[in-house]
């Protein structure tokens, strides 16, 4: 029977309203589960088959998996098995009137089922030019034709820039979730490196930290005791970002409290500080630290070097001393012996603490920096505001580096004996 043409033009004129209907419908659903079973409801319906499914791609599995399926649950196949996974790996319109005959066919779905596929219609489902799954139609008595496929092609494109709009749209909030987390907890990191004593007998301090992403592992701390004593501490967690900044956190809380049990005995401190955080800790989360205490007459500097870059002493008459007694990072083993060493100190005596992001700066060719040059850069400006030495050594590392990217936190504390 031949249709009349007037029929045939209403019959399309009644099928694009449908499909603009269905646009409009699915641009104001925000839920994207709902989006598809708005597409698949409405692909069946308008084709006449009997039933829907959309498939999408999991590649961390390496297989397909059904967003919605109309009359069984979810389905689970290896990528590019069965009709749809031709259709997907071929990027390309499968439509086959005779499934029973097609190799293809992954008749276990069938049996595990109880469902006969006569007639299958895949689509893939394309966004930004990459392929991100399928839409299948199942048995229509009269046998899919060309124009379905076009139809279901149609849909499909509505079907995929909805779903990759929503997943775009969720990242997005979850980027902008996390950059306020990772802010948030940027603001706390930055709360608890201490403001910079005044006002000490004789001593003059400062600290300085330079992250190299938004959450560093660098933690300092300077602390005046009561009894004129101060002590200083810089250390540098394995890792980067927020792990790293907890561990730090952690760090700095017991040793603050155990300083102020035993500040005279920091091997005792260290020890009890080792096998505390070595209980809580991954075997790759461990800490290098430097703990030292500057005595009340000024003249001793007692210190714990715990896997740390040696300090810097720089006496008044331009000699430079390296700190080089130490022993293992805090964390790393269950128990620990940690040895406390001293050094001698006199007025205009200056010493630095750095951390590994200054002398481990590298350029754009790979290349480090001279370790030598953090010794010449110190004493050529021994006689410079103590408050000056933390800016200007990095100024000179960035100069090395000359725009390259900066690989680890950059931390400096430098105390000076007036």
């Amino acid at each position: 029977m031949i249709s009349e043409p007037g029929a045939m033009s209403s019959q399309a004129e009644r099928t694009i309203r449908a499909i603009f209907e269905h646009a409009a419908r699915i641009s104001r659903e925000q839920e994207i589960d709902e989006l598809v079973r708005l597409n698949a409801d409405f692909a069946r319906d308008l084709i006449e088959a009997d039933r829907c499914s959309l498939w999408l791609i999991d590649e961390k599995k390496n297989e397909l998996w059904t967003k919605i399926a109309h009359g069984v649950p979810t389905l689970h196949i290896p990528l590019g098995e069965g009709l749809i996974g031709a259709c997907i790996r071929d990027n390309q319109v499968l439509l086959v009137n005779n499934a029973g005959e097609d190799p293809r066919l992954l008749r276990s779905v069938d049996s595990s089922s109880g469902y006969r596929t006569e007639q299958v219609l895949c689509v893939p489902l394309r966004a930004e030019g990459r392929v991100i799954g399928a839409l299948q139609l199942l048995n229509k008595p009269s046998g899919f034709t060309e124009t379905d496929a076009g139809l279901l092609g149609l849909l499909g494109h509505f079907a995929a820039s909805a779903i990759d709009s929503e997943w775009l749209r969720r990242e997005a909030e979850g980027a902008r979730l996390m950059k306020r987390e990772l802010d948030l907890a940027r603001d706390v990191q930055a709360r608890m490196l201490p403001d910079r004593p005044t006002g000490l007998d004789r001593l003059e301090c400062v600290g300085f930290c330079r992250p190299a992403r938004s959450i560093g592992g660098d933690y300092y701390d300077l602390i005046p005791f009561p009894d004129g004593q101060f002590a200083l501490t810089l250390g540098d967690v394995a890792g980067k970002g927020i792990p790293a900044a907890v561990m730090m956190a952690s760090i700095q809380t017991l040793l603050r409290s155990l300083l102020k049990q035993s500040v005279n005995d920091l091997a005792a401190a260290l020890a009890a500080l080792n096998s505390a955080l070595f209980e809580t800790s991954t075997s790759e989360r461990y800490s290098t630290l430097l703990c030292g205490v500057i005595s009340s007459d000024r003249k001793c500097f007692s210190y714990v070097n715990a896997g740390h870059i040696a300090p810097l002493l720089i006496h008044a008459d331009g000699r430079l001393e390296r700190l080089m007694e130490g022993d293992c990072p805090v964390a790393l083993l269950p128990t620990m012996s940690y040895h406390q060493s001293t050094a001698a100190l006199e007025p205009g005596d200056t010493l630095v603490i750095i951390s590994d992001g200054v002398v481990e700066a590298r350029n754009h060719a790979g290349e480090f920096w001279d370790e030598e040059e953090v010794d010449r850069v110190l004493l050529s400006n021994r006689d410079a505001p103590l408050l000056q030495l933390p800016e200007l050594l990095c100024a000179a590392c960035d100069n090395f580096a000359a725009g390259a990217e900066q690989y680890d936190d950059m931390t400096v504390v430098a105390v000076r004996v007036s």
